[in-house]
């Protein structure tokens, strides 16, 4: 079995995959007043008890940002847990892999990711001209989106933009999961680095 934990969503979700199939998910927080770290251990039980999924894991991948600080410490702390004590296989989702996945159906010179996550924390994502990713933080409701930008990919809501031309659609990191599962690149690494974005910088 392999688990999947969307943490840069606004209600992180822990998701279990077998045969490419989603065989059970469970949202950790009902309610983005919740605390996931009061939450994760207990979920996770629940599902452990209901697959008997501490026999069985053999694979684990996260979200690794940009997103809320609190849900991707909490996040990356519960996985690293997991691979370190089963010694798993595990792969980071990251917003370059995203870009990765859609670039057989966008053009990602011209695409933006916009994601959305808890504590109303909205991110801007881009690629740069050395196909690195760019990552900016909205603290209030004006984007400031650059001028090559025509397309606009979602998780949660659709950026409130003033642009005729602009197109958005919305993917799900789950979906983008199953679809490219032959992609993804498992190792056996125990940590898990996730994207802490603050002043529009990446911290380390």
């Amino acid at each position: 079995m392999f688990l999947f934990l969307d943490v840069i969503s606004p209600l992180p979700e822990f998701f279990v995959i077998e045969d490419n199939k989603v065989v059970f998910n469970k949202k950790i927080i009902k309610s983005e007043s919740n605390k996931i770290s009061d939450n994760i251990f207990q979920v996770y039980y629940e599902i452990n008890n209901e697959l008997n999924l501490s026999k069985y894991l053999k694979k684990t991948a996260i979200t690794i940002g940009p997103g809320s600080y609190t849900s991707l410490r909490v996040g990356a702390a519960f996985i690293s847990g997991l691979n370190i004590s089963k010694e798993i296989q595990f792969c980071p989702i990251s917003i370059l892999d995203i870009f990765n996945f859609k670039s057989t159906i966008v053009n990602t010179e011209d695409t933006a990711i916009f994601i959305s996550s808890s504590s109303n924390q909205d991110f801007i994502c881009t690629m740069n001209k050395d196909q690195n990713v760019e990552y900016k933080k909205y603290e209030d409701d004006f984007y400031d989106l650059p001028n090559n930008i025509n397309t606009i990919l979602y998780n949660y809501k659709k950026l409130d933009y003033e642009k005729d031309i602009l197109q958005q659609h919305k993917f799900s990191f789950i979906n983008e999961i199953l679809e490219n599962q032959s992609k993804l690149d498992f190792k056996k690494e125990n940590m898990v680095k996730p994207i802490y974005i603050s002043n529009n910088k990446i911290l380390n």
